[in-house]
């Protein structure tokens, strides 16, 4: 959308997995599969900005500090970085999202990933998230991807019963002009 809205400016977007759309985006907007964490293709000091969303539940403390590390080599100095993520608890929340929620967990602690890092991980992006990671749940949870996925359309219903909601964190800093 702020592609289309703002024509004269490049973005550039960058997943580890495939998700982007492949056939019809806008001429400014570009998408590369790379791991951020492995270092993108982008020369040093390339942006103006650069945002992420969404990793507190896949980053490692080591691995965030390697993150910021990669966000700082491709802004310009006096570029700006912005991260935000959601608290991994869910405040009013009902059964299957408290049971959800608690197996995110598990399997995040399971691979050393500490949710605290950026504040504690809303609907859209909650239900986004967790259809990437149904096979992660399924193996916290012990039961198949097909029962994860019913509760997940039962928490859907949930989220409007019980008015759930997730605090969001966001963080920003600018790179220095120049070098000191």
């Amino acid at each position: 959308d702020m592609a289309t809205e703002m024509s004269t400016i490049n973005f550039v977007g960058v997943d580890i997995s495939p998700i982007y759309p492949t056939a019809i985006y806008p001429r400014n907007c570009n998408f590369y599969n790379e791991d951020f964490l492995q270092g993108v293709s982008q020369p040093d000091n390339t942006f103006d900005v650069a945002y992420q969303r969404n990793l507190a539940c896949g980053f490692t403390f080591e691995q965030w500090e390697q993150a910021m590390k990669e966000a700082f080599r491709i802004l310009k100095p006096g570029g700006y970085y912005e991260c935000v993520e959601s608290d991994v608890t869910v405040q009013n929340a009902g059964p299957q999202t408290t049971q959800v929620f608690e197996h995110m967990r598990m399997s995040m602690a399971s691979r050393n990933v500490d949710p605290s890092i950026i504040g504690q991980l809303w609907k859209q992006n909650v239900f986004s998230i967790l259809e990437t990671v149904r096979p992660l749940l399924a193996t916290a949870a012990s039961i198949s991807e097909a029962e994860v996925q019913a509760i997940v359309q039962m928490m859907h219903q949930e989220t409007i019963d019980f008015k759930s909601h997730q605090v969001i964190y966001v963080v920003w800093g600018r790179k220095p002009e120049q070098s000191t």
